[in-house]
């Protein structure tokens, strides 16, 4: 059993938790590729951009699936720049992953480069929602992705 709470950067420094790990809940979609806008927290205010910088799907094909052919029964490897914007907790982490064609659940892995804690882990963690279901928030018709962003604790100096 998983205990989950979501906290926005913000929240886990105003209690003075200033390096514990943290949860971003955020949806995202596709602008023009390789581009990709957002938010976070729920909130449409909170700005998430980011960037694919690779993505290559695997020659496996299956008979059935959750997402459309041409992804049916593949593999999807991912490398992307995700950034989420805060004030003083803004970060840029560059994560590495990938996504199942038949579920469209993705796990994703990586590093913050750069803003508020240069070094920490970062997990991510997304699930591909179609456009004809589509996300709050979301263009309507986009093909969307609603996750965590779970982000480690910085490496001490």
């Amino acid at each position: 059993m998983a205990l989950f709470i979501q906290i926005s950067p913000a929240t886990a420094e105003e209690h003075h938790d200033n390096n514990r790990p943290v949860a971003i809940a955020f949806t995202k979609w596709v602008t023009t590729f390789p581009l990709m806008e957002g938010f976070w927290g729920g909130d449409l205010a909170n700005k998430f951009v980011g960037e694919v910088f690779q993505r290559q799907v695997s020659q496996r094909q299956a008979d059935n699936c959750y997402l459309p052919a041409p992804n049916c029964g593949r593999i999807i490897r991912l490398e992307a720049l995700y950034e989420v914007q805060n004030g003083d907790h803004s970060f840029t982490a560059l994560i590495r992953g990938g996504t199942s064609g038949d579920t469209g659940a993705a796990l994703l892995d990586g590093t913050v480069l750069f803003g508020w804690r240069v070094g920490a882990p970062v997990h991510v963690e997304f699930q591909t929602i179609p456009g004809t279901t589509g996300c709050a928030g979301a263009p309507l018709g986009a093909t969307c992705f609603q996750g965590t962003i779970h982000v480690g604790s910085a490496p001490r100096d």
